[in-house]
């Protein structure tokens, strides 16, 4: 989603942000690159939530929070603020998937060599199975796809209440332009998300996945979840499996002639699977792991003012070596180190902090610094402070969130700022002391990060971007791409602006 500024307002940003002066940040680039690169190096290992080195991030945090002045703003008086998430599973023995059909050889299938589950139903008992499905009737769903909008639904007349579904992956005439089904373009309702909701609502038990016959290679790596177990969970096992693995069965059954119709008119063809079950058990056990919010507090200079205060936070977490959270899922297993998401945005607020600090009395209203733990798993961290703030939400003025602010150029893109009309006056302003910025309001628009957490709670958030670009969520989101003095002006921009916000006698308005 996009949040355009009227016209006038976006001429007026424009000639402000464009005549301001070449002056030094009050940010200074290399310390918040030096930031980076330990936040980004290998030793961290992608400060995967739940890991020891996401711990290590957290402490590295607080120690810069303590030498820029800060106060402890965490439980118990400390600097952390601990919630537990759920990061992955505990494999178990005795995993097994058999398919089985009247007058074929059963196929029995390997965990992590031939089938791994994409989602699945782990419980906190490592004692017993997790799922265990037994002789359960298996019936076959075309594509797996509901979609009324385009006229087709593999579901139609088939009962799978109680029953096992086998689905092909992809979609039918997937690569043709005058398909129904939105010609070439991938539909909503191709996703997992949507095929395993489509099964589960219908009372389906468990989901299994095959490569669809009109791809010559299956895609998957099987070997992937011994790497990385961290599945996501729609309720109900759904399993992709080795389609040579399939071969004999498929054959048996005639799917692939099957699909081969389906793609040439788009027919649903689903029916039962006379006398195919399949015997399933997965022990699993869900991880879970302590990680910490790191809180800093600065007091408001202003005894009047001082009760009130600005947030400004960051997520230090990243996706660690890859997996589901990975845009490159293939590659699995290498660091994905996070340079620009988001030691960015965390080393700004580090910054930010000194130099607020250092000039307390420009900041009548407290200031809270956050580090959110959290963020890449469903913006957990920014929720759990919103529910327990250091400073009431009630007294929280606005947020400032910085999210992915390392590829600048010269540019940042500032969502939020629609929300009042003095925010976008302290915005000019602030970006006039920042020495000039172009600001833009073309990214993914407001409540897309941790700002979420505190829109959700009526408090007026504003969040800095510099752009998605193809490193995202990546192994090659290093460091050494990092625009280390856009990367100063975008924080100096933030701390500009927090400085103004602090000052006013009155409060931005909410407006969702």
């Amino acid at each position: 989603m996009r949040r355009f500024l009227p016209l006038a307002v976006a001429v007026a940003l424009a000639l402000l942000t464009t005549r301001g002066s070449a002056a030094t940040p009050a940010i200074p680039a290399h310390a918040v690159l030096e930031h980076i690169k330990f936040l980004s190096s290998d030793d961290l290992k992608g400060r995967g939530d739940g890991s020891p080195e996401l711990d290590r991030a957290a402490d590295y945090i607080a120690q810069q929070f303590k030498a820029a002045g800060l106060r402890p703003g965490g439980k118990d008086h400390g600097w952390f603020q601990p919630f537990e998430l759920v990061a992955g599973l505990s494999v178990g023995q005795g995993n097994e998937l058999i398919v089985e059909s009247h007058g074929s050889r059963p196929v029995r299938l390997a965990l992590g060599t031939s089938y791994y589950p994409l989602s699945a139903t782990p419980n906190d008992s490592p004692s017993t199975a997790s799922t265990a499905l037994d002789d359960m009737p298996l019936v076959f769903a075309g594509y797996g796809i509901s979609a009324p909008s385009f006229q087709y639904d593999d579901y139609a007349g088939l009962d799978v209440t109680g029953k096992a579904v086998l689905i092909f992956s992809h979609e039918p005439q997937e690569s043709r332009r005058d398909s129904r089904l939105n010609g070439a373009q991938p539909m909503r309702e191709t996703t997992l998300y949507a095929k395993a909701a489509a099964a589960r609502s219908r009372g389906a038990r468990a989901l299994l996945v095959v490569s669809d016959p009109s791809h010559q290679t299956d895609p998957a790596n099987y070997t992937l979840f011994n790497i990385d177990s961290d599945p996501e969970d729609h309720a109900i096992p759904v399993l992709r499996i080795r389609r040579s693995e399939m071969a004999p069965l498929l054959q048996a059954w005639g799917l692939d002639r099957v699909a081969a119709d389906i793609d040439h008119d788009l027919k649903p063809r689903s029916r039962q699977l006379n006398g195919a079950t399949i015997d399933y058990t997965e022990h699993f056990t869900r991880n879970r792991r302590v990680v910490r919010n790191v809180v800093g507090f600065l007091p408001g200079s202003d005894a009047s003012k001082a009760k009130q205060a600005i947030v400004i936070g960051a997520h230090y977490d990243h996706v660690g070596v890859g997996g589901r959270f990975s845009a490159a899922p293939e590659r699995t297993g290498e660091i994905h180190n996070g340079a620009d998401d988001n030691a960015s945005g965390t080393a700004s607020i580090i910054e930010i902090a000194r130099a607020a600090a250092a000039d307390r009395s420009r900041f009548p209203r407290s200031l809270v610094f956050v580090a959110f733990a959290g963020e890449e798993r469903g913006l957990l961290g920014s929720a759990h402070y919103a529910n327990d703030p250091t400073i009431p939400m009630s007294d929280t003025v606005v947020m400032l969130n910085l999210d992915m602010v390392g590829r600048s150029n010269g540019k940042v893109d500032v969502s939020g700022l629609d929300a009042s009309s003095m925010l976008l006056n302290d915005i000019q302003e602030a970006s006039l002391a920042a020495g000039g910025i172009e600001i833009l309001q073309q990214g993914p628009g407001a409540g897309r990060s941790d700002d979420s957490s505190f829109l959700d709670k009526r408090v007026p958030a504003i969040n800095f971007f510099t752009g998605f670009h193809p490193d995202y969520h990546r192994p090659t989101d290093d460091w050494h791409r990092i625009d280390a003095a856009g990367t100063a002006r975008v924080a100096t921009l933030a701390l500009e602006f927090a400085a103004r916000i602090a000052a006013h006698n009155d409060r931005p308005q909410f407006h969702p």
